[in-house]
């Protein structure tokens, strides 16, 4: 759900609806209306309050009454936001990003019952492995949240999104990892062709790096005004290996995962996902990038790096 709502976050341009962290505008719950962050005299601002004026985002430095801006300004009351000079404000940027960390923030719950109930199940079994992967999960939680700030306080830093994104992905591998190190022994046929799996993980990592790449240089071009349907001749050149390199990925796929489709479950998934990759691509292509495929192509990508990881774990080495 995170990453989803993360690509859902790019698909709108909504990545500093909220322009400080962790709160939106100095408050827990984001305005629904430029009344709420538009100075008014006689409202009470409380200390770190945020609002816009003259193109500039200002907050409270202390417990305002306000009176009068320019004089409040002048005594010191109201400071400019020296993060960066994002200064707009759009109440569907603000909450589809408000949402997002929502959700982000409520992973924390079921993270922490994790770490709990393997510390007590490695306590009584003195089986510390599941517990030391909960708490790998919770420490990249963390490291993904603190990632998100520094994403918004750079107001979306290049590379700096790929990075975030790349923390997800390492949480979900944790996650299968613990769930592996808690599940019963693997009864079915070993795999074959074990080495090439991790030639698939590695090169569709490496894809989806350079998918994040491709997106940013899009964001690019949303925001200086470019049509959607002028995006695909406006990028560089170089996104074309992106493009190029899906058949490769494609054919190690189904190389390593043809011959374990009877025994192996995630050899099945990871062949039907990454058709429907093939697929999300290729319409991106011939179809001007419609909106609703940029999560769908995201999310086949996450979920076959989870395919490929439980494969590798769960199943053991076979014949290769």
């Amino acid at each position: 759900m995170v990453v989803l709502a993360g690509s859902v976050v790019r698909m709108t341009g909504s990545g500093m609806g909220c322009p400080d962290w962790p709160k939106c505008f100095g408050l827990a719950i984001p305005p629904t209306s430029v009344d709420e962050v538009t100075w008014t005299a006689g409202e009470t601002y409380a200390t770190g309050r945020m609002l816009l004026s003259n193109d500039t985002l200002w907050v409270a430095q202390s417990t305002i009454q306000a009176q009068n801006f320019e004089q409040e300004r002048k005594e010191g009351l109201w400071d400019p936001y020296t993060r960066h000079d994002y200064a707009l404000f759009n109440p569907l940027h603000t909450w589809v990003e408000f949402i997002n960390r929502l959700i982000g923030a409520l992973t924390g719950i079921p993270a922490l019952f994790l770490a709990l109930g393997t510390f007590l199940f490695g306590w009584r079994q003195k089986r510390w492995r599941p517990f030391m992967w909960a708490l790998g999960n919770l420490v990249l939680l963390g490291l993904v949240a603190w990632m998100g700030k520094k994403v918004v306080d750079g107001n979306l830093i290049p590379f700096s999104i790929t990075l975030h994104m790349l923390g997800a992905v390492a949480i979900l591998l944790v996650l299968t990892a613990a769930w592996m190190s808690l599940a019963t022994p693997w009864t079915g046929p070993g795999l074959k062709r074990r080495p090439w799996l991790l030639v698939a993980l590695v090169l569709t990592a490496i894809q989806l790096i350079g998918g994040t790449q491709v997106r940013e240089q899009v964001d690019v071009l949303s925001h200086a005004g470019l049509l959607r349907a002028d995006w695909l001749d406006a990028l560089p050149h170089w996104w074309k290996w992106h493009r190029t390199s899906s058949w490769l990925i494609l054919g190690v796929q189904l190389f390593w995962a043809w011959p374990n489709r009877m025994g192996v479950p995630a050899a099945r998934w990871s062949m039907a996902l990454v058709l429907l990759q093939m697929i999300t691509g290729i319409v991106f292509v011939y179809a001007s990038m419609p909106p609703w495929t940029q999560p769908m192509h995201l999310a086949l990508a996450m979920a076959l790096l989870v395919s490929n990881g439980w494969a590798w774990m769960r199943c053991g080495s076979g014949k290769n």
